[in-house]
């Protein structure tokens, strides 16, 4: 007998063949959402815990009850794949064999296998690009594609690739894509909404009357601090440096409209994109010195941004590891740095600054002692961009009696900084929870989906511009129970700006994506969809254009994540990778001249991109996270 009424409720709880009793409660919005999503391909916006997994879920239980086939659920990395696996099995009525992860550690006939056999599959975009490629899988009996953390959704990020083979090949596609914050640029979501095929747009806040009965309000606290004489004295000289480096850009005619000491180290980020794209088409010349004198501005840029918002341990450890790194290994850019005179004085101030630490510092000890005093039962996040600030808050805050305090990083090891395993992750996350530790401190692997335990008070040791990473780091309180956010704030910085940029970002997010919802093509994508271009994977991956693509789509995607070799490469990588942003081809070309292999440089590279360590901060360029 086929089931082909709505969801029900019984006793507050979601009735399906296919969802286990007891296990779903029903929600009104979470219910609103599945229906629309049952109809029409959709992007879902909903603030982290508010379920998004759980649509997921019940989506899945409709589609292969009503239309049989199976589900693929991709997620960006290993740890979230596994988590919604583990959610899956606690919602659905499955037997273990009938849902399946797919890693890479998984020979690729037994993931083809698995995949043949299972009606849910859970894997990596990386590990399904791979397979498609090697044709060992196929989409055809896939009746419903989830997409997490569907942000990612641009450039060459495997999800755009599976997305258009998936509705080419798939019998009845339908995709659910999922996201706390798809971004607040309407370019770039419009971008994610036509590469995901979306045709509607569902979304959530905490103002809605659907959301509100299970949220608590969070409380924001902004905390602002002053910059010590010792501090202003480098950033003085800093900021000499970058206006004269500016200057001498504007000689050459670039970024003359703008006063040398308003220049943004994104207007110079930009700067040194084109100039790569014009030499990257045989462009020369004068563009070679421009661009070092570009590269170095956007080095001390980032000084001043690290003395400003994280403090001189955090920016030492920058000079040290990369620019003078830089400098000794031939890096025009740096060795203009290393040589210029002002930064001679940058070093002998700080010097002199030695011991004087950020009051960012002292504020969040306050922060911290202040919460524990009202409610010594409290956990709590303090988020940073970088390892070396995380390690200095966790030697400051373990002075502190009564705290306990760990900190949660990625896997992967940065120099004499060890990463966390999976397994020191998960233990880590087990202990907050079960209270041995009341304080985590954590970089950016703690923002994106882990199942992270409830915490009382979320912190910001710096803003971040982007409203994607602050509507995560926001997300991490009141869930239960009211929250609360602290943002630490340096006065007159880029702190500020960085602020201000994601607040109002944020509250325009929600507009954007009502008027897009609105806007997008009535005429379904399904009816065009057989005129996608006919082409393998592999042609698509490697196609040569006859002239440079536009900008945007020049995002650096390996083929593959294994290559013999691949070991040598990543040593080799480590020692090259800096957080300056440099070209990718630049890099694979210097590597295979040092004789390396190019499968094995490509693989590597996209190993660490797929890690968080690296990251493209645009396209064709690659630097380190933190």
């Amino acid at each position: 007998m086929s089931y082909s009424g709505p969801l029900r409720q019984q006793r507050s709880f979601v009735e399906h063949p296919l969802v286990k009793p007891g296990s779903i409660e029903d929600r009104l919005y979470q219910r609103r959402i599945l229906e629309r999503a049952k109809r029409s391909s959709t992007l879902v916006v909903l603030p982290t815990a508010l379920g998004k997994t759980v649509i997921a879920a019940l989506l899945t239980a409709h589609r292969l009850y009503e239309r049989g086939g199976k589900a693929l659920f991709l997620a960006p990395t290993r740890p979230l794949v596994a988590q919604h696996h583990e959610r899956f099995k606690e919602h659905l009525n499955l037997s273990e064999a009938e849902m399946a992860v797919l890693t890479g550690r998984l020979p690729q006939p037994r993931r083809a296998e698995l995949f043949k056999r299972s009606r849910v599959v859970f894997a990596t975009p990386q590990v399904v690009r791979n397979d498609l490629a090697d044709g060992v899988i196929k989409l055809v009996d896939v009746t419903l594609l989830v997409v997490d953390e569907a942000h990612r959704a641009r450039g060459n990020y495997p999800y755009v690739e599976i997305a258009r083979r998936y509705v080419e090949e798939s019998r009845d596609p339908l995709i659910l894509a999922l996201t706390a914050s798809p971004g607040g640029d309407e370019e770039e979501v419009k971008q994610i909404c036509r590469n995901l095929f979306i045709e509607a747009i569902e979304v959530r806040t905490d103002q809605d009357d659907d959301v509100a009965p299970y949220i608590h309000p969070i409380k924001l606290i902004w905390r602002r601090v002053k910059l010590p004489q010792e501090y202003e004295k480098i950033r003085s000289c800093l900021r000499q440096m970058l206006e004269e480096r500016v200057k001498a850009i504007q000689a050459s005619g670039a970024l003359a409209e703008v006063k040398p000491s308003k220049v943004t180290k994104g207007e110079l980020l930009k700067l040194n994109e084109e100039l790569q794209r014009r030499l990257n088409g045989g462009e020369g010349g004068h563009l070679y010195h421009l661009k070092a004198q570009t590269t170095a501005a956007i080095s001390v840029a980032h000084m001043i941004e690290l003395l400003e918002s994280q403090g001189i341990d955090t920016l030492k450890s920058f000079i040290e590891e990369t620019v003078v790194k830089e400098a000794e290994t031939g890096s025009r850019a740096h060795r203009s740095i290393i040589s210029d005179p002002l930064f001679a004085e940058v070093r002998f101030y700080l010097r002199q600054a030695e011991g004087v630490k950020h009051p960012k510092l002292q504020v969040l000890a306050e922060v911290v002692k202040e919460q524990l005093s009202s409610n010594p039962s409290s956990r709590i996040i303090v988020f940073t961009q970088y390892r070396d600030t995380a390690r200095v808050i966790l030697d400051e805050l373990s002075k502190i009696e009564g705290v306990r305090a760990a900190r949660f990083v990625g896997q992967a090891s940065r120099g004499r900084d060890a990463g966390m395993t999976q397994r020191a992750q998960q233990e880590t996350l087990g202990a907050l929870r079960a209270g041995i530790y009341n304080v985590l401190v954590a970089t950016s692997i703690a923002e994106e989906g882990l199942d992270i335990p409830e915490v009382d008070h979320v912190v910001f040791y710096e803003p971040v511009p982007s409203e994607i990473r602050f509507i995560q780091r926001r997300g991490r309180t009141g869930r239960r129970v009211p929250g609360k956010v602290t943002v630490l704030i340096t006065e007159r910085s880029v702190d500020e700006a960085f602020y201000w940029s994601s607040f109002h970002r944020v509250r325009k997010m929600k507009a954007l994506l009502k008027r897009l919802d609105k806007s997008l093509a009535k005429e379904h994508w399904r009816a065009k969809r057989r005129e996608v271009k006919e082409a393998s994977l592999t042609e698509y991956m490697r196609a040569e254009e006859p002239s440079p693509p536009p900008v945007k789509d020049e995002w650096f995607s390996p083929l593959t994540l294994h290559a013999k070799g691949m070991g040598r490469a990543l040593k080799w990588l480590e020692g090259r990778l800096s957080r300056t942003p440099v070209s990718v081809k630049e890099l694979i070309d210097k590597a295979v001249a040092e004789g390396l292999e190019r499968e094995a440089v490509e693989a590597a590279l996209g190993r660490l991109l797929q890690l968080g360590v690296a990251y493209q901060p645009y396209p064709g360029y690659v630097c380190l996270l933190r």
